[in-house]
């Protein structure tokens, strides 16, 4: 029962973030300085397909930020070449407060901001919401609310996603 009410007071504070994204500038400049990926612990193993989006984009290692979602309440932390941040479901307070240990992360602003998560979860889109980023992308299978550019492909399909992603980007921008 609590799970419940606490999903719903989640509900709650997401609409009043997406509320906040609509308003956001999404003024796109020539060139990306910063990366933000969102992702759940299954894809947050595979730091190489993210450095190689990031080397596509032209954006240097040290301006990425990984954060990796986990269901578990205690994360291992690994060595990684870009800031990792680690949020739990169970790290969330009754009333949709995320963390003190990332308030740094929701201060921070992003150039270009990944999704790399596909289903609907109250938990990963107030985590992606609460982030400040002028351009999301994301999948067609997730809310559709948080990003602003969304690919029709598999969460495993990298060489599309980057031929893809690298074809979408360089239309917006020019």
């Amino acid at each position: 029962m609590l799970g419940v009410l606490s999903n719903l007071v989640m509900r709650f504070r997401l609409k009043e973030k997406l509320k906040l994204i609509s308003s956001q500038s999404k003024e796109v400049k020539r060139k990306f300085k910063s990366l933000l990926i969102i992702c759940f612990e299954e894809e947050s193993n595979d730091k190489i397909f993210f450095l190689k989006i990031a080397k596509q984009l032209s954006i240097m290692p040290k301006m990425i930020t990984l954060v990796v979602l986990s269901k578990k309440e205690l994360v291992e932390k690994k060595q990684t070449p870009f800031g990792t941040y680690f949020i739990s479901r169970k790290s969330i307070d009754f009333f949709g407060k995320l963390p003190d240990s990332s308030a740094e992360l929701f201060k921070k602003k992003f150039d270009i901001q990944f999704n790399y998560f596909k289903g609907y979860s109250v938990f990963s889109e107030l985590v992606s919401a609460s982030c400040q980023s002028k351009i999301r992308v994301g999948f067609s299978k997730s809310n559709q609310q948080i990003n602003d550019l969304i690919l029709d492909i598999n969460l495993k399909q990298h060489k599309l996603f980057l031929k893809e992603i690298n074809t979408y980007l360089n239309a917006l921008i020019k």
